[in-house]
């Protein structure tokens, strides 16, 4: 009875953090490409697009732009100015306490996410592959666009108020390498959220795989007991 109850009370854990990995938010282990310029007083200059993207990128010097690796989901937000406009790359990222970042240069993290009128900006590129498609919805300001396998999937792609998109139903990515564009522009507040239906689970982390390791072995030492008792 003891084991039973124990296995039954693992299952439940498994079961529990199985729904919840099944969140609306997208995640992923994310190639993440950012470069800091200054957009020149022009919501044009920041638009978030890949052709501007990769302009940009291609002419910032080293301590402006970086690439490097997010693992968590894509969920960030920087409220209306608190620290008059003065939170960093790096703050930004870390407004999703549950996200890791590896890899990201000090110097470039330490660079001002935006500030007014279009002057600091900042372009993020979040690359990620995956097997299945699914429905999305991206809540933002500023800008974004998503890419499916390259294509133009759907965009606001100039600086706007917080809003979603598209404002009623979903776009479908089909499956394939998704890649994601977000600009940083004109000052807080900076959102970005990408959920929908049918998004990939986030993968169970080591204590689930233990439980169900632990599952194993209470189903085998019951089945060793009830050979006993027969």
């Amino acid at each position: 009875m003891k084991l039973a109850a124990i296995a039954a009370a693992a299952a439940l854990s498994i079961a529990t953090f199985a729904s919840g990995a099944q969140a609306a938010t997208l995640s992923g282990i994310f190639e993440v490409k950012v470069v800091n310029f200054n957009a020149g007083g022009s919501g044009s200059g920041a638009r978030a697009n890949i052709e501007n993207f990769n302009a940009r990128y291609a002419a910032a010097d080293e301590t402006r732009k970086d690439t490097f690796t997010y693992s968590g989901s894509l969920d960030f937000f920087v409220p209306n100015p608190t620290n008059q406009d003065l939170e960093t790359i790096s703050d930004f990222l870390a407004t999703n306490a549950l996200g890791n970042v590896s890899g990201l240069d000090a110097g470039v993290g330490g660079l001002r996410l935006s500030n007014p009128r279009f002057q600091t900006t900042t372009l993020f590129s979040f690359t990620e592959v995956y097997e299945n498609a699914f429905e999305t919805v991206v809540t933002h300001d500023d800008g974004f666009s998503i890419y499916d396998d390259g294509a133009a999937l759907f965009s606001f792609a100039n600086p706007t108020g917080i809003r979603t998109t598209p404002k009623t139903g979903t776009e479908t990515f089909t499956g394939g390498e998704f890649n994601l564009i977000y600009a940083a522009a004109n000052g807080n507040p900076s959102r970005l959220l990408v959920e929908g239906d049918g998004v990939p689970a986030v993968p169970l982390p080591a204590s689930a795989l233990l439980l169900m390791g632990a599952m194993g072995g209470f189903g085998a030492l019951a089945r060793r007991k009830a050979r006993k008792n027969a």
